[in-house]
């Protein structure tokens, strides 16, 4: 009797679909309350209302989205190896993306 190795099954594929699927739907909810989060601070407060306050790296900031958006098309539709790493550069860019609005008042 020999081993053959079994073919994949479909809910490992699904899982990180489901999973990529998630953290794109909780990316912009995540960006809106870290700007709330930056505006209930006395510094982000101050900012608002007078000004004055080193200006966001917009150009940056969309080249992270794009990004983690290529990668979740990348998690969707890639081959099953690298769905997980796919997901994985998706987590990591809006991280840094969430992280960046945190961090510009």
């Amino acid at each position: 009797m020999t081993w053959t190795p079994q073919p994949p099954t479909a809910t490992t594929g699904s899982r990180a679909h489901v999973r990529a699927l998630i953290a794109a739907g909780l990316f912009v909810p995540a960006l809106v309350a870290a700007k709330i989060l930056v505006l209930t601070t006395e510094e982000g407060s101050r900012c608002l209302v007078k000004g004055g306050c080193a200006p966001f790296p917009g150009v940056f900031f969309l080249v992270l989205c794009g990004a983690a958006a290529l990668a979740l098309v990348a998690a969707l539709a890639a081959p099953e190896r690298l769905r997980g790493k796919a997901l994985t550069a998706q987590l990591l860019l809006e991280l840094l993306a969430v992280g960046l609005v945190l961090v510009f008042p």
